[in-house]
């Protein structure tokens, strides 16, 4: 370290005159909020080597001099000499405690929220399922059309309200992972099976591909039932009649170049489609909360925009990798990699809900 500024040594507590002429790692220590593993300092060698700023990943704390930990955000940039040569890197990092605590208190505020919606949404449904059964006396046609509108009104609201405390559950720490042998072709199948109506009634062709010596992985299978249910259910919704959608299950062995180089023998998950795709410039959206892509709003189908980012907290939490490659008016294919030794437990006060009840 040859700068260290006031502001830093404000935030860490180390002196200024602590700080410079040593390692930098043996000043500074970050760790992931989540595992509380060390986070190494490779952001910063990925500065100096590629000359291209680089972030550290979020939710990460910096340990203080005292031993008390800070939500921090953190970059490096390189420095260049008078010749474009690369000499070193500036780290930036800022205490963000304030707005985590904003954060925190926007999430379980959608949580209460989304908890009081619930019971009156439950109420609305069992009335409406009682009339169109003629629990309650006999319905005209036309009575009947507007009670249909009026329950599958209320069923995109329960979906939203599902989603919203899924994400809530997820940013508040109060998921809990329980993994257990989990066969994952019955799991894929199985949901193939509930949305069979809709692949039928859109003339779509399913094609699969399972390994035939797919072994029972430890994951949990509520959570991984919403991964397929999220990502098979886009593949239908997505497409247009008479498209076609591709579900491989395989594996493959450490070494294996998927998207890059995986360590261990993992699982490869790929979903396929021929439908809409998604506009190149909103790509890096896709995994936001509430996005939603341009050319689907247009066609008007439904959604919450929630699906793709609960997905990829799943698999973060199984310490895998997702990731598509999509082309606007000809499909969108998705990968998922996961190690074959499967999702760590983790205690917790609510599991996720299905996207549908």
């Amino acid at each position: 370290i040859t700068m260290y500024n006031e502001v830093a040594a404000q935030i860490s507590y180390i002196p200024v005159a602590e700080a410079i002429g040593k390692k930098y790692d043996k000043v500074l220590k970050f760790i992931y909020e989540e595992d509380q593993k060390t986070v190494n300092d490779k952001f910063i060698k990925e500065a100096i080597s590629s000359g291209h700023s680089q972030e550290m990943a979020n939710h990460t704390l910096l340990i203080r001099k005292d031993g008390e930990r800070v939500p921090v955000a953190d970059s490096a940039a390189p420095i260049k000499d008078k010749d474009g040569q690369v000499i070193g890197c500036v780290v930036v990092f800022r205490d963000v405690t304030h707005e985590r605590e904003i954060d925190k208190a926007k999430t379980e505020f959608v949580s209460l929220a989304s908890h009081q919606l619930r019971t009156p949404l439950s109420t609305i449904n069992w009335y409406a399922e009682m009339l169109m059964t003629g629990d309650a006396g006999k319905m005209t046609k036309e009575q009947n059309k507007y009670l249909k509108e009026i329950y599958k009104g209320n069923q995109r609201m329960v979906e939203l309200v599902n989603a919203l405390l899924n994400v809530s559950r997820i940013e508040l720490g109060t998921l809990a992972v329980e993994p257990k042998p989990t066969d994952l072709k019955t799991l894929a199948e199985d949901l193939l099976k509930e949305i069979g109506h809709d692949i039928t009634e859109k003339k779509l062709a399913v094609n699969k591909k399972y390994d035939a010596a797919l072994p029972k992985v430890n994951i949990d299978p509520k959570l991984m039932r919403i991964v397929f249910q999220n990502l098979l259910t886009n593949a239908v919704k997505y497409t247009s009649e008479k498209g076609k959608i591709d579900l491989e299950v395989s594996l493959q062995k450490a070494g294996a170049n998927i998207g890059g180089e995986i360590k261990e023998d993992s699982l490869l998950i790929k979903i396929a489609d021929n439908g809409y795709g998604i506009p190149e410039k909103q790509q890096k959206k896709i995994f936001t909360k509430l996005f939603r892509a341009d050319n689907v709003r247009e066609k008007d189908t439904e959604g919450t925009g929630l699906g793709l980012y609960i997905v990829k907290s799943i698999i973060d939490h199984a310490n895998g990798r997702i990731w598509f490659e999509s082309q606007e008016g000809k499909g969108t294919t998705f990968f998922i990699v996961m190690p074959l030794t499967g999702m760590q437990p983790k205690k917790g006060t609510k599991s996720l809900e299905s996207i549908k009840k």
